[in-house]
């Protein structure tokens, strides 16, 4: 009676040998060590033979073992393209990704392009503020998110800088109207009510909330109903606008952000790990 090849086993088998053990083996094929390991018995069992033999701390292929690898690479090379010739549709994996409303004009038109490019990618794209989509990464709901951040913060997943300007309608206020600047922020916690409450209060000039915006929608429309000033990033000035006259001239220089990448899932997932990539050529440039 004949005997089949369980093609899992092949799989495990090989990857072993191309990442040089079990570990790295187990880590590429997100199963557990002891699935590969349990793969490889079977096999040595299924043809009667040793597959490796250790080598100091390593494993390296008997003469048999060499022998099915050959077996082995002809044979998932023909299963790969047998599933990719008659697959009618391309697989899709489906990739969460959060954008900060601060940025996401910026930058989202060209994820989006560079998405499209890569069939077996389907985005789901959330628009939100920081501290939201920062927790929904952490809590799994997201695989990928790009917010900013006080300057420094997250050196080593920095992909963009902005300048943040005062700014106001051009006609909001004069100054002998008001003992104290009026300014509008977003609701707390928030990184720009914090930037531009301590950098005014360090040039002891004096302040008044006159609006709490929950979104930059709201924000900009306050700005534009001419009852107060506000801080926004470079990007978010739009022409109707003014930065830094006649009424911001005067104000202290706000401090520069950071434009992030947060990922859990790097170097873990390859189809995480393959967008990103993309992203970080042609988009972070």
């Amino acid at each position: 009676m004949s005997k089949n090849i369980d093609i899992v086993t092949l799989r495990s088998f090989s990857a072993v040998v191309e990442h040089g053990g079990v570990s790295k083996a187990a880590k590429a094929l997100y199963l557990t060590q002891s699935a590969i390991s349990q793969h490889i018995k079977r096999l040595e069992s299924m043809l009667d033979t040793t597959l490796f033999s250790r080598a100091g701390r390593g494993l390296v292929l008997t003469p048999t073992g060499e022998m099915l690898l050959e077996y082995a690479s002809k044979i998932l090379l023909t299963n790969d393209a047998i599933i990719n010739h008659f697959r009618k549709e391309v697989e899709k994996n489906y990739i969460s990704i959060g954008l900060s409303e601060h940025i996401s004009h910026v930058y989202l038109p060209k994820i989006l392009s560079i998405s499209s490019k890569m069939p077996n990618i389907q985005l789901d794209v959330k628009i939100g503020l920081n501290q939201k989509l920062f927790s929904d990464l952490n809590d799994g709901m997201l695989d990928i998110a790009l917010l900013v951040c006080e300057q420094g913060a997250h050196s080593k997943k920095v992909v963009g800088q902005f300048e943040v300007f005062w700014a106001s309608s051009p006609e909001t206020y004069s100054k002998k109207d008001h003992k104290a600047l009026p300014i509008i922020l977003y609701d707390g916690p928030c990184m720009f009510r914090t930037m531009m409450i301590s950098t005014l209060e360090a040039h002891n000039i004096q302040w008044e909330v006159v609006y709490n915006a929950s979104s930059i929608g709201d924000l900009k429309a306050a700005i534009e109903a001419k009852i107060g000033i506000s801080a926004l990033l470079s990007c978010e000035i739009d022409g109707y606008l003014n930065e830094g006259k006649p009424q911001c001239s005067n104000l202290p220089k706000l401090p520069k952000v950071d434009v992030v990448l947060h990922s859990r899932t790097y170097g873990k997932d390859p189809v995480i790990t393959d967008i990103i990539d993309a992203l970080n050529k042609y988009v972070f440039i």
